[in-house]
């Protein structure tokens, strides 16, 4: 069986927090998944809702940026170059609130079935 490498990175502004855990293949970012939190997983950056209308206002800019940063042509190496534990920052010149991604995890599906 061939191993698959993957990641696991958290992006934030100062407000909201999303996890990103993607496959690293062919120095590109795949099979991307995101969770607003807990066990909720999804293909999709998660649309939530609030019924706070500022807070729903920031979230939608919050998504806006992220769209924006998964459209950048340096995506996946943004992402693939992050060093574990340290954060960097997208957008401080574009962007309202500049992202802050932080790669949190590396690891081998294999190995962690092995474990199991």
């Amino acid at each position: 069986m061939i191993a698959v490498d993957r990641a696991v990175w958290t992006i934030h502004n100062k407000n909201f927090q999303i996890i990103l855990d993607g496959e690293i293949k062919e120095s590109k970012v795949n099979d991307k998944k995101f969770s607003p939190g807990g066990d909720i997983w999804t293909g999709e950056i998660p649309m939530l809702r609030f019924k706070e209308e500022s807070y729903q206002e920031e979230y939608n800019s919050f998504n806006s940026d992220l769209m924006m940063l998964f459209s950048d042509p340096l995506f996946d190496k943004i992402f693939i170059d992050a060093k574990i534990g340290e954060e960097s920052e997208y957008g401080s010149n574009i962007l309202k609130t500049p992202l802050i991604i932080r790669k949190i995890e590396e690891y081998t599906v294999d190995e962690i079935i092995e474990q199991h």
